[in-house]
């Protein structure tokens, strides 16, 4: 545990992942306390960005979250482009951020390096006037997470996500749209359509695929073009084998600003992980070095 004090400010969403056992939250909450971080707990209605820029005004620069990638999307909005850093102790579901950072998933190791670790700028990106960190989604992710959603964080996660898949694929909702860059232009009818911050390593085996760097200063576009429910199981396959580029029909490209067109005046994107609704078109840019990220020596 660490003995240096830090001065900064923890938020702690204790909904987040599989849910700590209590006597284990109290521990990380005490911890954090004795290295010198305010504790807040992460509730529907706390104003997490207007409390963030109070603090800024009070000298504060350390922000900690501690949860998912939802929870530190909610705590980047106002530290992006500022001198503030953001420490994050990985206790959600998946953590990809965390682990593309390298950041430790045990929580202490994580409180270990807010304290002493290295400070690293890192690229994030915009959609509209949303930051984020790791990617947006469109297509049949949204509509996964609102459906694993719709069984609230008390039902079993492996059955919300077993309810989720069936009937999403029920539904199997696609989207058309126009892809607009620098050098792409080009109408697509697709299922799935993400565009991330920095590039994947899709050789790496399904939801393990991680981004080899966050400050290469552009964004990676990926779609499968509109397949039918038996083709999409082979292109899962591929997906979970890491081999996503032999998929068929399977397409990327990179740039720095891409803006999605869409006859629907409102979207429903996944954005971190998170479920939002948006207004069209879509701007997506990178904001590149824009963040600083406390991380490990």
């Amino acid at each position: 545990m660490p003995e240096q004090k830090v001065k900064g400010v923890m938020f702690f969403n204790p909904s987040s992942g599989m849910k700590m056992p209590v006597a284990e939250q109290d521990a990380l909450q005490h911890a954090a306390a004795e290295a010198g971080l305010e504790v807040i707990c992460v509730t529907g209605g706390l104003d997490c960005a207007g409390l963030i820029r109070r603090r800024v005004e009070e000298g504060i620069r350390l922000f900690v979250a501690a949860g998912g990638d939802g929870t530190i999307n909610a705590v980047i909005q106002p530290l992006v482009n500022t001198d503030a850093i953001l420490g994050v102790i990985p206790v959600g579901t998946y953590n990809h951020f965390a682990k593309d950072l390298g950041i430790p998933l045990a929580w202490r190791d994580a409180l270990d390096v807010i304290v002493s670790g290295a400070t690293k700028p890192i690229d994030t990106a915009r959609v509209n006037d949303r930051f984020f960190v790791n990617n947006v989604s469109m297509g049949l992710y949204p509509e996964l997470v609102a459906r694993r959603e719709e069984k609230g964080r008390d039902y079993p996660r492996w059955k919300a996500r077993l309810f989720a898949a069936l009937a999403t694929l029920r539904k199997y909702p696609h989207i058309a749209v126009t892809l607009d860059s620098e050098n792409h232009h080009e109408v697509i009818r697709t299922h799935v359509l993400m565009i991330s911050n920095n590039s994947y390593d899709l050789s790496r085996l399904g939801i393990e695929a991680a981004r080899p760097a966050l400050e290469e200063g552009r964004l990676s576009v990926y779609w499968l073009p509109h397949v039918r429910r038996l083709a999409l199981t082979s292109f899962v396959a591929h997906y979970l084998a890491g081999r996503v580029h032999s998929a068929p029909g399977f397409r990327s490209f990179r740039t720095s600003r891409v803006r999605v067109q869409s006859s629907k005046k409102h979207f429903p994107l996944g954005v971190d992980g998170e479920v939002v609704t948006m207004e069209t078109p879509l701007t997506i840019t990178i904001v590149p070095q824009s963040l600083s990220v406390k991380v490990p020596r």
